[in-house]
């Protein structure tokens, strides 16, 4: 009972203050800050595909090289995701050490298994584009 009573003591007092500001029910608008400048996204990566080396069991990933006229791109994070689809579940970039700078990226993977690769291109502000998902099968 006594949270009924102060439901409706709180619903009248804001009743209240709405009559008291002439009727006003929406939130005034507040201005956008000064001085704070967006950053495009970075372009998606593009012509992602794998070379498999059994005998040291490296994976090398390559893609086409960042254009010259792009000026948004400062390097690029690997990735993985759930599966073959953003749909199968989330994919997760590795956002510590530095930025890949080149055009190929090299790990290690045994024989017989499947990764499900995205590559990343990376603006100023640390916004992150995905490329299309590379299924990688060693």
């Amino acid at each position: 009972m006594r949270d009924r009573v102060r439901i409706a003591c709180r619903a009248a007092a804001v009743a209240i203050a709405l009559a008291a500001a002439g009727g006003a029910t929406t939130v005034p608008a507040v201005a956008a800050p000064t001085g704070i400048t967006q950053t495009a996204p970075a372009p998606a990566p593009t012509g992602l595909t794998y070379r498999y080396d059994a005998v040291t069991e490296q994976v090398t990933v390559s893609w086409d090289p960042k254009d010259p006229a792009d000026t948004v791109t400062t390097g690029y994070r690997e990735g993985s995701c759930s599966g073959p689809s953003t749909a199968d579940g989330p994919c997760f970039a590795r956002v510590s050490g530095p930025l890949l700078t080149g055009s190929s990226f090299t790990f290690h993977q045994a024989a017989g298994r499947t990764r499900y690769f995205r590559l990343y291109a990376e603006n100023a502000a640390h916004q992150l584009t995905g490329s299309a998902i590379l299924t990688i099968t060693t």
